[in-house]
Parts: structure tokens; C-alpha cells; sequence
């Protein structure tokens, strides 16, 4: 899970505001990771995306390298 996945992202140079997709975000990991997966939408957590098999270190990967919307310290990796 990523803590606190933000529900808009702030450009720095623009500063202009994107929200984010993401079930656009799922559909591109499903397809990649060839896996299921679901989107949890928790009052504390906020969204979470939650999928199947143990492919947590490729998932962080590409939500840091792929999305940029998260950085390496946001991510938790339970279990590992």
C-alpha cells in the first residue's frame, strides 16, 4: 500500500494541479504485472491499490518510475 497516495498532484515548475487516475493507474499495472488487483478507498489511508500476487518491489517501481506521483520514501512494503 502507499500511505497517503495523493488524490491530485502538484507540478513544480507549472504548479498547475492533476488529479489522479486511478483506474487508469490499475488497468496499467494489470497489464503489466499480468495480475488482478482492486481500489480500496479508506477514510485514513485514502486510496488503496491492492493486488494480487507478490510482485510488491516491481509495483514500487514502476509507481515511482512510471507515475512520478509518489517518491521511494511514500512507499511501504508490508511483509518483505
Amino acid at each position: 500500500t502507499v500511505q497517503g497516495f495523493p488524490e491530485s498532484v502538484r507540478l513544480p515548475k507549472s504548479g498547475r494541479v492533476l488529479q489522479v487516475d486511478f483506474d487508469k493507474i490499475l488497468r496499467g499495472l494489470k497489464k503489466s504485472f499480468r495480475t488482478n488487483g482492486t481500489l480500496i478507498r479508506d477514510e485514513e489511508h485514502g486510496t488503496i491499490i491492492q493486488l494480487q500476487g507478490d510482485i510488491r518491489k516491481e509495483v514500487a517501481e514502476f509507481l515511482v518510475d512510471a507515475t512520478a506521483i509518489v517518491t521511494k520514501d511514500m512507499i511501504m512494503i508490508h511483509g518483505s
